[in-house]
Order: C-alpha cells, then structure tokens, then sequence
C-alpha cells in the first residue's frame, strides 16, 4: 500500500472524532503509542487544524493515538518554574516526561526521566531558547474535549488490537 493511501485513511479515522474541531480554538500535544514497538512511542505537536494534514503523513498503521488539549503536558521555554514542577512530579510519581520540540516544530523528542540527577542532565543540554514539553507520562484519555484517542487501522484499513 502506498504511504498517501494510508494518510487518506488516517484523515478518515480522525475526521470520524472532534479532532479537526477541538483544534480550530486549541493545540494538541500527540502521543502515538507504536503497534507492534515494544513500547516505542512518537510525540508531535499540533498548533492548530492546519497543522493536522503534517501528523497524519506521520502516523503508523494500527497506532493508538492521543490528542491532548489541556495541559497535562506543559510547553514552554525551560525555566526555575518548569524545572520545580518536573522535581515535584518525580518526587510524587517516580518519573516525568520532558521533551524539546525539533526544529521541524512537528515532532517532540521526549525523554523518560526517573530522577533528578537525570533531570540536571537533561537540562544541561538545553540552550536557552528550547521548548520543552513537560509532565506526567499521560493516560489513554478519551473524553472528547480534554483528550480524544483513536486506534488507528492497519493498512487494509481494519482495526484490530494490538499490545500498546
């Protein structure tokens, strides 16, 4: 199957949902959690619907895919704020996701962090304009307005389950 096939059913499965009109007024932080990938994920930032058509040439077949439109994943430029609210998050969950945003603006490049020691690492290679993402790793959240998840088809445009 060619690429722009699959993209044409991924704009179907996402035009089915209230993607396309949840982003008309806010952004979205995605979170592809990979079929068959052992766990791999992809992240993607999402400024506005005009930006979807870039996410769905991204996405993989048989994906669940998250959209969150509240700020259970925060953004901005790392700061004492950013970096007291990812400590605060470690100490009360074990872990924080933190992420910089990749020069193309689309994709996010997130790191797991189980500690502070991880954290000042991680920060150490920030240059003093990055963009990060930043919170806890986030739920399967599926209520329409805050969150909206789809499981992607396969290639032969079937959705089947697949371990996530």
């Amino acid at each position: 199957m060619k690429a722009g096939s699959f993209k044409s059913i991924v704009h179907a499965t996402l035009a089915t949902t209230a993607i396309r009109d949840l982003l008309a007024t806010k952004e979205a932080v995605i979170l592809e959690r990979i079929a068959r990938g052992g766990g791999a994920t992809r992240w993607y930032y999402c400024l506005d619907k005009n930006h979807l058509d870039s996410v769905e040439a991204q996405l993989s077949p048989g994906s669940v895919v998250s959209f969150y439109f509240d700020d259970r994943i925060r953004h901005g430029l790392y700061s004492t704020e950013a970096k007291s609210n990812l400590e605060r998050i470690i100490a009360e969950t074990g872990e924080g996701v933190i992420g910089v945003l990749r020069e193309d603006r689309l994709h996010i490049a997130v790191e797991i962090i189980g500690g502070l020691n991880e954290l000042a690492e991680f920060a150490s290679g920030l240059g003093s304009k990055a963009r990060v993402f930043y919170g806890t790793f986030p739920a399967r959240d599926n209520d329409g307005v805050r969150a909206v998840t789809v499981v992607l088809p396969d290639t032969d445009g079937i959705v089947r389950l697949h371990p996530h």
